[in-house]
């Protein structure tokens, strides 16, 4: 396939390398010129009209019809064909080195269109031939009537001096091999919540009751989409064309991040409500202290990094010579009487004149011979004509004389086939078009290139392809190619036996390195001539596994099975990551043939510091971020004041204090010892419930004097633990 970065300039002519065969190369034409015929003349008629022709409210002064090609003339191919011996030569030293072999360029469609300008004035703007052959020196025809001042002009531009006022412009699409580039794309959105509430209120007897309430709370967010892109750039590929395709892949990528991103959105945190009306009241809790903590965190990353096969276009384009410039094969000038002539508007009535041509690559499909015939049955000028074709760029001229201004005549063809005794018989069909062309696909052959558009051959060992046609009466076709490494394009040219009516349809299986394992992807349509097979892979997912709770302490491990599916790709990843306070986290990256189609689920086993274990599951998560172990929404804090204790009565106080949340599973206990001396402690507990805020207490004073006094356990609710000496 047409490499694009691998071009030089030879002869002012840009010529591409072969992706694969390094002695294969393509030229891409510079501009159109008029086409020759066999016997060396131009294809060209000029006829003015004796007399102004009125249709209308239109008023024509003649019409022309003339063939223009792409032809690169045999002199500029031998110097191309020795430069590039050269450079092979300088590439194998030492031995000898392959020759080189001019390949057509894969054209896969195009159109030409015509511009006629007097004095930088566009004039007249015609579009010829729905499309040039694609074949060849991609011949295309224009026949036409030309107003007043277009036949003064078409004939004094062609007539006289270098360079005629007629304009050419090729639109031609071709299939190449892109340099290797990348692309990322990312998400990264996290936000925080704070919230803390600190409620005292006093009872007071001989006072007024006392209430103080703290209330604070912080909110954080952040999103944050970044995108880079790595192009190779190729000099010599106009600017504005570079820029669509730059265009082309950031739109891919933007449009591939934000559909990730939909699917990986964030639910808002909700706010904490501060009332605490249900405490007081309803629970009988005076002291009230709560802190929350929460946190989301969400990533997407999508990548392309691809030496993709693309469809590129190229513009060929430029004013055609004049007439007198040109010389014949004996090196004589051409003469404009030649090819001009004059006619009455009658006789121009008279004559129907039919551009007849084959579109097909005749040295690349298995057709022997087209026969066209077309026969006219009116009047005493009915005739029958028929024409052979064997050449993709033939053009031939039929003509018959109208009677009664009845311009339709009958038109039908065969197709000979090589080596086979079918042929193919079209119906006839009444027409009345000057320009008779037989499409490709109007032929029996089923024309097939079937190539490797971006398969990572690091990753996929072999791709099988099953390609099947069946169109209305036509033979059904099946073949099974095997895309490899050293074997990545495959040609289909098998004879149909019937007009292709249908699109091809094609399913690939990839058998992936290392494991074996086969991953078959939905089967697809093509109406085009060329099936690029893709790698299985899409994109490029990364899930974060994040530990969650007391590492240190609490949680010794958590170990995590997760895995990614695809049921209607047959696609399967797995991991196992094991979580602990050296490795609190990891990342896990795989590809996926299709997201949409995925679903992510883990199973994961949470062993603590005691020997205990708890297991859960989630068979669906959404988002790039697992987190594991106990998430801490809210915190029981006790501050245990010794400011009251008698250190001259007491050596030493033990508080034993424990919290059972029986629904919540949580359950804590913890010592504090005080000796004389010591400052506030204090005690804090990872809760499951807010609301669950008791605790039991337990206090032994060590006495001086010898001897020991308890307290408790007593049920406590307060957030401030005060030590005394109880009396004897």
């Amino acid at each position: 396939m047409l490499k694009l970065d691998n071009v030089r300039i030879i002869n002012e002519h840009q010529v591409h390398g072969d992706d694969t065969s390094p002695a294969t190369f393509y030229i891409l034409p510079r501009f159109p010129r008029l086409a020759r015929l066999e016997n060396g003349g131009l294809g060209l008629r000029f006829v003015e009209y004796s007399a102004l022709r009125e249709e209308g409210g239109n008023v024509f002064g003649g019409f022309v019809a003339f063939d223009v090609d792409l032809a690169i003339p045999q002199p500029t191919l031998d110097a191309v064909t020795a430069a590039l011996d050269d450079e092979l030569a300088r590439q194998f030293p030492g031995g000898q080195p392959p020759k080189a072999q001019l390949a057509p360029v894969p054209w896969l469609g195009g159109a030409v269109k015509l511009l006629l300008s007097q004095n930088d004035t566009v004039v007249e703007k015609v579009s010829g031939a729905a499309t040039p052959s694609l074949a060849g020196n991609n011949v295309a025809c224009f026949l036409m009537e030309l107003s007043q001042l277009g036949t003064t002009i078409f004939k004094d531009t062609l007539s006289t001096g270098t360079s005629s006022g007629i304009q050419v412009v090729y639109d031609l699409d071709y299939y190449c091999r892109l340099p290797e580039m990348h692309a990322t794309g990312t998400w990264n959105a996290s936000e925080f919540y704070s919230f803390f509430q600190d409620v005292n209120t006093e009872d007071n007897f001989w006072s007024e009751d006392s209430y103080t309430e703290v209330v604070s709370s912080s909110r954080y967010k952040s999103d944050v989409t970044k995108t880079e892109f790595s192009f190779v750039a190729d000099p010599n590929i106009p600017p504005e064309q570079q820029a669509d395709f730059e265009t082309t892949i950031r739109n891919t990528i933007n449009t591939q991040l934000a559909e990730a991103v939909k699917r990986n959105l964030m639910q808002a945190i909700t706010d904490v409500d501060p009332n605490v009306k249900n405490l007081n009241e309803d629970q009988d809790i005076e002291d009230i202290r709560r802190s929350v903590n929460k946190t989301q965190i969400a990533n997407v990353s999508v990548e392309w990094r691809e030496a993709k096969a693309v469809v590129m276009d190229v513009h060929p384009q430029g004013s055609l010579p004049t007439v007198t410039s040109l010389k014949d094969a004996d090196g004589n000038a051409l003469k404009w009487e030649d090819y001009y002539s004059k006619i009455s508007v009658d006789e121009f009535l008279k004559s129907i004149l039919v551009n007849v041509r084959v579109n097909a690559d005749f040295d690349d499909l298995p057709i022997h011979s087209v026969e066209v015939k077309c026969r006219y049955d009116h009047g005493p000028g009915a005739k029958s004509v028929e024409k052979t074709f064997t050449q993709a760029d033939e053009v031939q001229k039929i003509e018959f004389l109208a009677h009664q201004g009845n311009r339709k005549y009958v038109r039908s063809y065969q197709v000979n086939f090589d080596n086979s005794a079918f042929v193919l018989q079209s119906p006839e069909e009444e027409v009345d078009d000057n320009e008779l062309t037989i499409n490709v696909d109007d032929l029996g052959v089923l024309g097939l290139d079937v190539v490797n558009g971006d398969i990572n051959f690091e990753q996929v060992a072999r791709a099988h392809v099953r390609v099947r046609y069946a169109g209305d009466g036509a033979a059904p076709i099946e073949k099974f190619l095997n895309l490899t490494a050293t074997e990545g394009e495959f040609k289909i040219r098998d004879v149909i036996q019937g007009r292709r009516t249908a699109p091809v349809t094609y399913q690939t299986t990839y058998t992936m390195k290392g494991d074996g394992r086969e991953i078959t992807v939905p089967e697809e349509t093509q109406d085009a001539k060329v099936i690029a097979i893709n790698d299985p892979f899409r994109g490029l997912r990364t899930i974060t596994f994040r530990a969650l709770g007391d590492l240190a302490n609490a949680i010794s491990s958590i170990s995590i099975q997760a895995t990614w599916n695809e049921p209607t790709n047959a696609y399967r990843q797995e991991t196992a990551v094991a979580l602990s306070s050296a490795m609190p986290f990891s990342e896990w990256k795989f590809p996926t043939i299709d997201e949409r189609d995925g679903t992510l689920a883990y199973t994961a086993t949470i062993t603590k510091s005691d020997g205990s274990s708890k297991s859960v599951e989630e068979s669906d998560v959404r988002g790039t971020l697992i987190t594991v172990g106990e998430l801490v929404e809210a915190f029981l804090e006790v501050d245990v004041v010794p400011d009251l204790v008698d250190w001259t009565q007491v050596k030493l106080v033990n508080v034993s204090l424990r919290y059972d949340d029986n629904a919540g599973d949580v359950h804590e206990a913890e010592e504090l010892l005080f000796r004389p001396g010591d400052p506030t402690k204090s005690w804090r507990v990872p809760i499951a419930d807010e609301t669950v805020t008791g605790y039991t207490s337990r206090t032994t004073y060590f006495l001086t004097a010898g001897g020991r006094r308890e307290v408790g356990p007593t049920e406590e609710t307060a957030l401030s633990l005060f030590l005394e000496l109880p009396s004897a």
